[in-house]
Formats: structure tokens, sequence, C-alpha cells
């Protein structure tokens, strides 16, 4: 199912007029997300240029590494980046960040971005772990259960295609479509009906928040990322002692107008 992506209100990639720069502040920021989640950082994004990777890397970690490596040496020495990426089955562990100051959600993927923080994340997972999410992004760029189950009718016959489907959807037990308020709920709910009657799972339609997102457009930058300071790298043990820790504390963004100034500048006054 293909759906047109809703009009933001002048705040595309075509409108920018400034080259990136971030409001109140010395320097350039750019932030390099993963497609899936375009809806949700446009409508924070303001004047901040976006590069977005294809959702499909994350089915390959590797490659989703290389190409987001590619992406950051790409990006000028003095900029700071902003990724749009959790852990991501590895695929942002051991980036080369060289002299830019990276910044990233500190959790294991979008999921915990697009609910607002990893505290609601682990609450969510705890009561219902067996959760196949949905959003308009992740139908757009990811192949699902479903859509493999349509791939495979004329391979292997509807019934054998059907069973290898439902096999692999053994462990789940309710699909979710998180709404993030960025785009048409309606639409992408009927599809998610499909695959719920196909499966014979719930839906449950969860609230989003772009609380997290809006932190990592405008700071602060506290406990709730992972900051890599020019010459640092993105190591695998971050990722450790993300797993061991409680969820930092939710603070709320700065005031809308103030940019990350306060938090991007640290690393150069």
């Amino acid at each position: 199912m293909v759906m047109k992506q809703p009009d933001y209100g002048g705040n595309a990639a075509a409108e920018r007029r400034d080259g990136g720069r971030c409001a109140g502040m010395d320097g350039t920021v750019k932030i390099i997300a993963c497609k899936t989640i375009e809806d949700e950082i446009e409508r924070v994004r303001g004047d901040i240029e976006a590069d977005y990777c294809e959702g499909f890397l994350h089915d390959t970690p590797d490659k989703l590494r290389a190409t987001l490596n590619e992406r950051i040496a790409a990006t000028p020495e003095d900029c700071t980046i902003l990724l749009g990426y959790g852990r991501c089955s590895n695929g942002t562990m051991d980036l080369e960040t060289g002299p830019r100051r990276v910044i990233m959600p500190a959790c294991d993927d979008c999921i915990a971005m697009l609910l607002g923080s990893r505290r609601v994340y682990l609450e969510q997972f705890a009561a219902h772990p067996g959760t196949f999410y949905y959003t308009r992004g992740w139908m757009e760029e990811l192949d699902d259960p479903y859509r493999e189950y349509l791939k495979l009718v004329p391979k292997l016959g509807e019934e054998t295609a059907r069973e290898a489907c439902l096999m692999y959807m053994e462990g789940y037990s309710r699909v979710a479509i998180i709404d993030t308020g960025t785009y048409d709920m309606d639409r992408c709910e009927s599809y998610v009906q499909k695959v719920s009657e196909f499966f014979g799972l719930p839906v449950h339609r969860l609230q989003g928040s772009l609380r997290l997102l809006e932190k990592l457009v405008r700071g602060p930058h506290d406990d709730e990322f992972l900051d890599v300071q020019p010459g640092d790298a993105l190591v695998e043990r971050l990722f450790w002692d993300l797993d061991g820790r409680e969820p930092a504390p939710e603070t709320e963004p700065n005031p809308p107008g103030t940019g990350c100034a306060d938090c991007v500048l640290a690393c150069r006054t």
C-alpha cells in the first residue's frame, strides 16, 4: 500500500534557506536519520538540514553502518550530527565519527523514539512483549510478514506461504500502530486492520510522542542521549551501559526557537 506523505505546512527541505544553521549558534548542525521516521523528524527539525537513509538498511546492519559512515564522512568536520537512530541491531555500533560531535537517543530503536522515551517503551515491552509495531514510515520503508506472505504466494502457493508466515508470527500477541500525530491514521489503520485479520491478532492504537525527537533537536542532551565528543568513538561499551541502566529521567525539551545551542556549543566554548 502506497500512501502520499502528508503536507507539513512549509517545513519541507526545499524551503530551507539557512544551510542548516541552528538558531542562536555558530557552526552547523545536521540531522542524519532513518527514512522510517521522516514524518516525525520533519515535524520537529525546523531549519536544520536533514539527510535520510533508506529504511531497508535495517535488514543488514553492516550495510547500515557503511551507509552511515559514508554520510558522516560527507559532513563538514566542524558540524555536529544529530543521529536519528538507536542501536538498531548494532548497525550504529563502531561508527567512524572522526572530528565531529555525534548525539543520538540512548535507546535500542526508533520505537522508543516515537513513544517518547525509553521508559515508555520498556513499560510497553513488559506488558506486551509480543508486539509488532507500525507507523506510516515503517509501512512504506520496511517489509512486514503480511507483505512477505504476498511475495511467497507465487513461489510456494497460498497455503504454504500462509503457514510459513503464521509460524513467524507465533510469538506475537498483538499488532500496534503508533499515532505520532504526523500522518493520516485512518489510511494506515486500514492496512493494519488487514494484517490483524490475517494473523488473528488484536490491534492496539498507541499514543506516540515527539518529546524525545524534540529534545534531540533542541536539547538538553542529558542522560537520555549518547553524546560522542570529537575524537571519541561510538563504541560497543556505550550500548552495554545502556542495557544495564534504568531509563533516564524524562525532562522536557528546551523551549521552541532556542535550538540546541547550549548543548551543542558546549564542546566549542
